[in-house]
């Protein structure tokens, strides 16, 4: 009897490993590494995948032997699983290659969220440049004395709008020819100091973690120094209160590079200079202080330009540029939407820091359902105003496309994966669906695109296995 009833507990076993996988699979978090060949002036890429997370946490990426770190972009796209919706997280690490050669990462983990994730790590090919570079001409500080050390902290802009971005970063600077060797003492503690001192009041930060000190080499009055950043964040004040940031100290050790080394290190205290960041009110307009503020533009995309009365339609719209892409808000819907329905977009944007400005893209995906035969102009149903701060003008964004009801349908339909790219602002649309409708069994609805899960499907077919050995046992056992 054991041994008929043997293989029915290992075909068990089996349907239950089935559904442990589909349950997981799409819970996994997961590491993407990117291009491994490719020219100096290129990054490479490390993404860490989280999915169904609603915040984003701090990630510790891994050093690169020959590489620095240079910026962090996370991406945050909606989707649903199971009728829920869910947030999904990509954090992106870009890495800076100082020379050309073949490096290897070697194999390394990431935790997140109390959860160890491994790489089998890669080897990687950095051609060289077609044109030499040197290093960076740093023209806003004040050039200092030769052979000296010095605390740095500047904004990218002495002047800015009410909502506009400005940088703030802090540098230690020390010249090649410095006679002394510093070393840091307790900088962490020190660091959170200087933040609450520096850190603006009622502003929206975008802080760029740095994680190490490496030096980069840099030329300030046409002398070399090495920089090392020790803070770097972009804001985005949200009044027109000027910002004034005061002087804040570090405290070094040094001991002399010649000579025989002292005792105890002498304490060297480095001081930087206070500034003063003027923040403008907005132009007067009915929706000064509820519009965005910074450099956009539109791309937009239609999942096919004719339809039938009564078949939705995807329609993206897509603000990419310079300025708090995270708070984008939705364009406004316009009041003349008698013959047909839009319902409530799907977000996800991506935002890139790259230390000295926030850069990105939001898009909002809707489902367009029209009820009488004609042409529908887009741009009478949706507009997005802004405030430019290089135009010092207000600006509205509106759709370009225009949707055909009704009469011979065409086969203008894309992948699965992608919408209709249409130029607009001198841009190519590049925006991509973002999931099944929320509105998904809707009379009507177009089901064109019909995508298939794999753990879903492994899923559904685990659970009725199972369910079939399990009567299949009560009934050998009643049996006997």
């Amino acid at each position: 009897m054991l041994f008929a009833i043997f293989p029915k507990f290992l075909v068990l076993f089996f349907c239950f490993s089935l559904i442990a996988y589909g349950q997981s699979a799409e819970n996994e978090i997961t590491i993407e590494l990117g291009a491994t060949n490719f020219s100096i002036e290129r990054p490479f890429t490390i993404s860490v995948i989280i999915p169904n997370s609603e915040t984003r946490p701090v990630i510790d990426f891994p050093d690169i032997a020959g590489f620095t770190k240079k910026g962090l972009s996370a991406s945050v796209t909606p989707g649903e699983v199971g009728g829920k919706t869910i947030t999904n997280q990509v954090i992106t690490q870009n890495y800076q290659a100082r020379a050309p050669g073949r490096f290897r990462v070697p194999p390394f983990s990431i935790e997140v969220n109390d959860e160890t994730i491994q790489s089998e790590g890669t080897i990687l090919v950095v051609r060289p440049s077609a044109t030499a570079t040197g290093p960076e001409t740093l023209t806003a500080i004040t050039p200092p004395p030769s052979g000296a050390a010095f605390l740095s902290l500047r904004a990218s802009r002495s002047s800015i709008y009410e909502g506009e971005s400005v940088a703030l970063t802090l540098s230690f600077f020390v010249a090649d020819n410095y006679p002394y060797q510093l070393q840091f003492t307790s900088l962490d503690k020190q660091l959170q100091e200087i933040v609450k001192k520096i850190h603006p009041a009622n502003a929206w930060e975008e802080n760029l973690n740095i994680s190490e000190l490496e030096p980069v080499p840099v030329l300030v009055g046409g002398k070399k120094f090495r920089e090392y950043r020790l803070y770097q964040s972009v804001f985005f004040p949200l009044s027109k209160q000027t910002l004034k940031l005061p002087a804040v100290s570090i405290w070094l050790g040094r001991q002399p590079v010649i000579g025989p080394p002292t005792a105890k290190p002498e304490t060297l205290v480095l001081t930087s200079k206070p500034i003063t960041v003027l923040v403008r009110p907005l132009p007067v307009h009915p929706l000064r202080g509820r519009v965005p503020v910074g450099a956009f533009h539109l791309e937009e995309g239609l999942e096919r330009r004719q339809v039938k009365v009564g078949q939705s339609v995807r329609y993206s719209f897509t603000i990419t540029g310079e300025g708090n892409i995270a708070t984008l808000p939705a364009p406004a819907i316009l009041s003349d939407t008698t013959n047909v329905d839009v319902f409530p977009p799907q977000e996800r944007h991506t935002v890139t820091n790259s230390g000295s400005s926030i850069t990105g893209r939001k898009t909002f995906t809707y489902f367009v359902v029209p009820h009488q035969n004609g042409n529908i102009s887009l741009a009478n149903r949706f507009q997005w105003i802004y405030f430019d701060p290089q135009t010092a003008r207000y600006d509205t964004l509106r759709p370009r496309l225009a949707l055909r009801v009704g009469g011979k349908e065409l086969d203008e339909a894309l992948s699965s994966s992608s919408l209709d790219g249409s130029v607009v602002n001198g841009e190519t649309s590049s925006a991509r669906s973002s999931g099944d409708s929320l509105y998904a069994g809707i009379e009507a609805m177009d089901s064109t695109y019909q995508p298939i899960s794999i753990p879903a499907l492994i899923r559904a077919i685990a659970n009725v296995l199972i369910v079939m050995m399990l009567l299949g046992m009560i009934f050998v056992f009643l049996k006997k």
